[in-house]
């Protein structure tokens, strides 16, 4: 709120919820895309997971994190292509995150995709040179070279 929304007795907050459509509005953003990728519907995914990260009405919900939960929860189900497919769509959607590349990285080494994933993780630490992804990927790049 600012001075003059002060001054003048605005009240933007309450604007927003008085003002809010809930056309286009998922309560359960990630049953939804998890809806639509069991449906087939990869297309359509990618296009409504755009949408809601770019939505302000989402800008709450953590979708890198929680695409990144739903990559793992599937690694460690041993279904790592489909992991894949979900971390590379968590790359497209924040692509100047370290960690979204770190992840698909590490899915793309378990799913034998050696180059792949030593391409990135060199993207990774190009991204979060100093950082802690960036020496996790340092250190998973001289595991996959035999180097540790």
């Amino acid at each position: 709120m600012s001075f003059e929304d002060y001054r003048t007795n605005r009240d933007p907050a309450l604007e927003a919820a008085l003002g809010f459509s809930g056309e286009g509005f998922v309560l359960d953003p990630m049953g939804h895309l998890r809806d639509l990728f069991e449906a087939g519907k990869v297309d359509v995914l990618r296009a409504e997971a755009a949408r809601m990260v770019k939505d302000p009405r989402f800008r709450y919900f953590d979708f890198e994190r929680k695409l990144n939960d739903a990559g793992y929860d599937l690694l460690n189900r041993s279904q790592a292509r489909t992991a894949v497919a979900v971390f590379r769509l968590n790359t497209e959607l924040f692509p100047t995150s370290a960690n979204t590349w770190d992840s698909l990285a590490e899915g793309c080494w378990r799913a034998n995709e050696t180059d792949k994933a030593i391409e990135y993780y060199e993207k990774a630490i190009e991204l979060d040179p100093t950082g802690v992804t960036g020496d996790n990927a340092r250190r998973m790049l001289r595991r996959i070279r035999g180097k540790e």
